[in-house]
């Protein structure tokens, strides 16, 4: 078994592995980690600002302050399920813990999302909402998502290995989650009882938390704050349980 020193130093190698074949033989490059969300950006302009306007102050501000993160989830969640599939001979090498695969593609998408945050906060100077000392609690909510799909990516990169469907699934999942939560609307467009329900969902208020410090410019409540956390942690231990029960036979099943 490697020495957390060794891990961390293969971890570290495989982010940059990873980041670095995401825009290999392109011409862009690591651009592409910040036009892909700005031309998403604009698409919403034009739809919610021009031809369904939804009547919201400094629009392009409040949409990329969610976007951004909603895009490290999906784009984390939505490749989990290939991962161990797709690297067996890495899966067979002595000492390699299938979770490694998981830590990387969390931090791999996470490294896009840190990428695009200068063009974040261009948008909201543009809109005179410069950051404030509420942006402190970037850190937290960063640590809560990452954890959130940590233990995520463990569920579904293993139960994919048994049955498949859960790859398409997930994608179905996201798709229908994208238009659930509040990204490119305000939660008081939905009547109350749903807006009841999107306070059960840690997604939406983990989104809705990088909102208030970055658009809103003031701390997330704290009740949001420690239902996130704990969230994070219940979702990281069901997706370690799940690994640890099935990894004996995980290479079987390969």
């Amino acid at each position: 078994m490697y020495s957390p020193t060794h891990q961390f130093e293969l971890i570290g190698h495989l982010v940059r592995r990873d980041f670095r074949l995401h825009y290999t033989g392109s011409v862009l490059g690591v651009l592409w980690s910040v036009a892909l969300p700005l031309i998403q950006l604009l698409v919403f302009v034009f739809l919610f600002g021009k031809v369904v306007p939804l009547d919201i102050e400094d629009y392009p501000a409040f949409v990329f302050s969610a976007l951004l993160p909603w895009t490290w989830f999906s784009s984390s969640a939505g490749s989990a399920g290939n991962l161990f599939t797709a690297n067996r001979d890495l899966l067979r090498r002595p000492n390699f813990a299938p979770a490694t695969l998981i830590v990387v593609n969390t931090l791999s998408n996470l490294l896009t999302y840190l990428v695009s945050l200068p063009i974040l906060l261009v948008v909201l100077a543009l809109h005179g909402r410069p950051p404030t000392t509420a942006v402190l609690a970037f850190p937290l909510l960063v640590l809560f998502q990452g954890i959130m799909l940590v233990g995520l990516g463990l569920a579904i990169a293993t139960l994919n290995v048994f049955y498949r469907d859960v790859g398409h699934l997930t994608s179905v999942a996201l798709s229908l989650l994208f238009y659930l939560i509040p990204i490119f609307y305000r939660p008081l467009k939905l009547g109350a009882a749903y807006s009841g329900l999107l306070l059960w969902n840690p997604i939406a208020r983990l989104i809705q938390s990088y909102r208030e410090i970055f658009f809103y410019q003031r701390a997330p409540d704290w009740e949001s704050m420690v239902y996130c956390s704990v969230a994070s942690l219940v979702v990281a231990g069901a997706g370690f349980w799940i690994y640890r029960l099935q990894r004996p036979h995980v290479m079987d099943a390969l």
